[in-house]
C-alpha cells in the first residue's frame, strides 16, 4: 500500500510533465503565430502573445560608402539598384527623390534617380520584405581618415528569419543585376595605340547585326558563335584554355568587314582596341600593350597582310649576313613570331573574355602559321552583295520590301560583282525610294555593259572630252653637248634642241638662247 507521501510525489511529477508540455506547445504556437503575423499587425496582438516589438525582430545591414580609403563596391551597386526601385515603384516610394545625369552622358542616356538622406524604399524578394534607407554622412567618419567625413550609407533592414536569404541570395542578386545593367548601358570605347599607350575615344558606330548587309545564314552562325563563346567560361576553365577566340574576316574591299567588327562590339558590349602594328616599336612593346587591355574586349588588327608584309619572322632576321644585329634594337618592329606569341602564346592568357579579329583583303598573302586552328578559330568571308543582302539594304535605308526591278537586280547580281558599300552609296544618294533603287539597278546594268561611271560621274570610256595629244618621247639627236646625245623636248608650242645647234619655234613664244642651244635655266633642263 502506497504511502500518502509517494502519492503526492507522483501527482507532482504528473503536474510538472503536463506544465512542461503545455509550455512547449505554447512556445511552438507562439512561434507559428509570429511567423504568420503580418508586419502591419497591431502591437496589442503581439503583446498578448508575449512577442517582442517589431523593431526587435528585424535585423539591419549597414553598407557604407567607403571601405577604408576606397569606394565600397557594394554601396555603388546598391545605389544603382535602388535607382531602379525608385523608377519602378508605384507605392511606398519616397515623395521626393533626386534626379541627375552623369557627367559626359549623351542625350540618349536615362536620368538617374536617387534617394535623399533619411528616406526609404521597400523591395520584395522571394516573399521577404526588405527596406532600403539612406543615412546621411553627417557626424560619421571614414575609417582610417582622421576627421574625414564618412560619406553616406545604406541601411538594409529585414526580418530576422530572412537573414540567410538576404546574405546568401539577395545581395548576390543585386550585384549580378547591377553588373548586367552596366554591360547593357555602357558606351563602348575605341582604343588606338600611340607611343606604347592606348588612347580611348567613344565608339559611336551604330552598326548592328540587324542593319548589316550579310547573308542571313552567315549572320545566324556568327551570332550563335559569339553567344556560345560568352557562355562557356566553365568549359575554358575545365579544359585549361585561355578564354579567348580568334576571327579572321576576309573579303574584297567594301564588303563590310569593319562594319562587322562594330556589330560584334555592339552585340557583346565590348571595347575595341585597334592595334596599329606599324606604330609598335618592338615585341616587348606589343606585350605591354596586350597586358594593358581590359577584359571583355576586342583586339583588332586591320589589313594584317599589309602590316606583316615587311615583318621578319624572328628578331634575328634583322641582322646582316654575318648574324650581327642592327644597332639600335629599340627601333625594331614587330616580328611574325612576336605576333604569333600574342595570338596563342603564354602572353595571350593575360586576360579573359577577349576576342582577336584580323581583317584582310588578301587571305592568300598571310603566313599559314597565322591561320591554323587555335589562332584563328573561325574564318568569316564577307563577299560581294547578294540579292538577300540587297533586300536588307533596301529595307533598312528606305523601308522597301518589294519593287518591280527586284527580279532584274537579282539576275544582275548573279552576273556582276558589286560590293555592299557601292550599293549602299546609290541607295543613300536620294530620299526617294524608287529613284534610289533605280540608281542601284543602273549601276549593275552599266557594270554588266562595261560603261560604268566613276565617282565623278564621267563614263570611263569617255573620260577625255577632246582628242588626246600624244606624249612626246625623248629623241636622241646629234649635237655638241656634254653628253653623248642631245635630247629634244617640247615646251608648250616651241621645240627646243638642248645641246644641238638648231632651234625650231612654232606659233608660241619661247625663250631664245645664244650660240649653240639654249643657255640659262632652259639650258640646265628639268630637275
Amino acid at each position: 500500500m502506497a504511502s500518502p507521501a509517494n502519492g503526492a510525489l507522483e501527482r507532482c511529477k504528473s503536474a510538472v510533465t503536463a506544465a512542461t508540455s503545455l509550455v512547449g506547445a505554447a512556445m511552438l504556437l507562439r512561434r507559428l503565430v509570429a511567423d504568420a503575423l503580418p508586419a502591419g499587425a497591431p502591437p496589442l496582438v503581439g503583446a498578448l502573445l508575449l512577442l517582442p516589438p517589431p523593431s526587435a525582430r528585424r535585423h539591419a545591414l549597414v553598407i557604407e560608402e567607403f571601405d577604408g580609403a576606397f569606394y565600397n563596391r557594394v554601396f555603388l551597386a546598391a545605389r544603382a539598384y535602388v535607382s531602379t526601385l525608385l523608377a519602378a515603384a508605384r507605392a511606398g516610394a519616397p515623395a521626393v527623390v533626386k534626379a541627375s545625369l552623369p557627367r559626359g552622358a549623351g542625350a540618349e542616356q536615362k536620368i538617374t534617380l536617387a534617394m535623399r538622406p533619411g528616406t526609404a524604399v521597400v523591395d520584395a524578394f522571394r516573399g521577404a520584405e526588405l527596406t532600403w534607407r539612406l543615412i546621411s554622412g553627417e557626424g560619421r567618419r571614414r575609417p582610417g581618415g582622421a576627421g574625414a567625413a564618412g560619406g553616406e550609407a545604406f541601411r538594409l533592414s529585414f526580418d530576422a528569419r530572412h537573414k540567410d536569404l538576404v546574405l546568401g541570395s539577395y545581395l548576390p542578386f543585386v550585384m549580378a543585376r547591377v553588373e548586367a545593367m552596366a554591360r547593357e548601358q555602357r558606351q563602348a570605347k575605341l582604343y588606338s595605340n600611340e607611343w606604347g599607350k592606348w588612347r580611348p575615344v567613344r565608339l559611336r558606330n551604330a552598326s548592328t547585326f540587324a542593319t548589316l548587309a550579310m547573308d542571313a545564314a552567315l549572320r545566324r552562325d556568327v551570332v550563335g558563335d559569339l553567344d556560345a563563346f560568352l557562355g562557356r567560361r566553365e568549359y575554358y576553365e575545365r579544359t585549361g584554355r585561355a578564354w579567348k577566340r580568334g576571327y579572321l574576316i576576309h573579303g574584297p574591299p567594301g564588303t563590310g568587314k569593319s562594319s562587322l567588327v562594330a556589330a560584334i562590339s555592339n552585340h557583346l558590349h565590348f571595347d575595341v582596341y585597334d592595334l596599329d602594328l606599324g606604330a609598335v616599336r618592338s615585341n616587348t612593346e606589343l606585350r605591354k600593350l596586350l597586358i594593358r587591355m581590359k577584359n571583355r574586349s576586342i583586339l583588332l588588327v586591320e589589313d594584317v597582310d599589309c602590316a606583316l608584309a615587311a615583318a621578319p619572322r624572328r628578331e634575328a632576321d634583322h641582322g646582316g649576313s654575318d648574324g650581327s644585329s642592327i644597332s639600335g634594337s629599340k627601333h625594331r618592329k614587330v616580328t611574325l613570331s612576336g605576333l604569333l606569341n600574342m595570338v596563342d602564346g603564354l602572353w595571350s592568357s593575360s586576360g579573359h573574355e577577349r576576342i582577336l579579329i584580323f581583317t584582310t583583303n588578301h587571305v592568300d598573302r598571310l603566313d599559314p602559321a597565322l591561320l591554323r586552328p587555335g589562332r584563328m578559330d573561325k574564318h568569316i568571308y564577307m563577299g560581294y552583295c547578294g540579292f538577300g543582302a540587297f533586300r536588307e539594304l533596301a529595307a533598312t535605308y528606305h523601308g522597301v520590301d518589294g519593287h518591280p526591278v527586284f527580279p532584274e537586280i537579282e539576275a544582275l547580281l548573279r552576273e556582276v560583282d558589286a560590293a555592299p558599300a557601292e550599293i549602299a552609296e546609290r541607295l543613300l544618294a536620294t530620299d526617294d525610294a524608287g529613284a534610289a533603287i533605280e540608281a542601284a539597278a543602273k549601276l549593275l546594268r552599266d557594270r554588266k555593259a562595261g560603261t560604268e561611271e566613276d565617282g565623278a560621274g564621267y563614263v570611263s570610256q569617255r573620260l577625255h572630252a577632246g582628242p588626246r595629244r600624244p606624249r612626246p618621247r625623248p629623241v636622241p639627236v646629234a649635237g655638241r653637248g656634254r653628253g653623248a646625245s642631245a635630247v629634244r623636248r617640247v615646251v608648250l608650242d616651241e621645240e627646243v634642241v638642248f645641246g644641238g645647234g638648231s632651234r625650231r619655234q612654232g606659233s608660241g613664244s619661247g625663250r631664245r638662247g645664244r650660240g649653240s642651244g639654249v643657255r640659262g635655266r632652259a639650258g640646265r633642263g628639268r630637275r
